[in-house]
């Protein structure tokens, strides 16, 4: 995550504001975080526990549902420790004047890694409908509550 917010910061400082550097900052997002999956996924393949039926598979299409985690996990991570700043004139400022704020309290971070952890959930379930692959569970259900 470090990294990404390297690039990201380096993204957000250097181009100006507009449609292209918000499809920069996306396309870049989008690229990180499956060559993150795949350099992960990569480096655990020759661990003597895992083993995998189709290799190249593996690396092509588990990279991209585990890409997934980070397609959310990298702007979300960015946001929690950027101090607000406000519009300045005076010169040395770089045009902003960083009031030394942070924007995040320990409770929202916490919220917001729960909405992440949700975004994460659904983009696997909207993925896992896109390719038509059906939600099996194996084993017994049980029920919390038997009707008497």
């Amino acid at each position: 995550h470090t990294f990404s917010n390297l690039i990201l910061r380096k993204i957000e400082s250097k181009y100006a504001v507009g449609w292209r550097r918000t499809v920069f900052f996306w396309l870049a997002v989008l690229a990180f975080s499956y060559f993150t999956a795949y350099m992960e996924t990569l480096t655990i393949s020759s661990f003597p526990y895992y083993s995998f039926k189709d290799r190249a598979m593996m690396y092509r299409l588990g990279s991209a549902f585990y890409g997934l985690y980070f397609i959310v996990s990298f702007p979300a991570f960015l946001r929690i420790d950027e101090y607000i700043s406000i519009p300045s004139t005076h010169s040395g400022s770089h045009g902003h004047a960083i009031l030394g704020v942070l924007p995040h309290s320990s409770q929202q971070v916490a919220c917001e890694a729960l909405a992440c952890g949700m975004a994460v959930l659904l983009l696997l379930d909207f993925c896992r409908l896109g390719c038509n692959i059906d939600l099996t569970i194996p084993g017994v259900a049980y029920y919390l509550y038997q009707p008497v």
